[in-house]
């Protein structure tokens, strides 16, 4: 059975998630803008031996 309260859950769980995903997308610490250091290390392989 789909009830009220069942309606109003979905409506809160739904508006809440949005609001998480929109929030985490548009903050200045978003993965976009930290690049993340990358060791370089040596390749213990070449590919133009293949």
């Amino acid at each position: 059975m789909f009830t009220a309260y069942h309606a109003i859950m979905f409506a809160v769980l739904l508006i809440g998630g949005a609001g998480v995903i929109f929030q985490a997308s548009s903050g200045d610490d978003s993965l976009a803008n930290n690049l993340i250091p990358v060791k370089a290390t040596e390749a213990k392989f070449d590919l133009n031996t293949y």
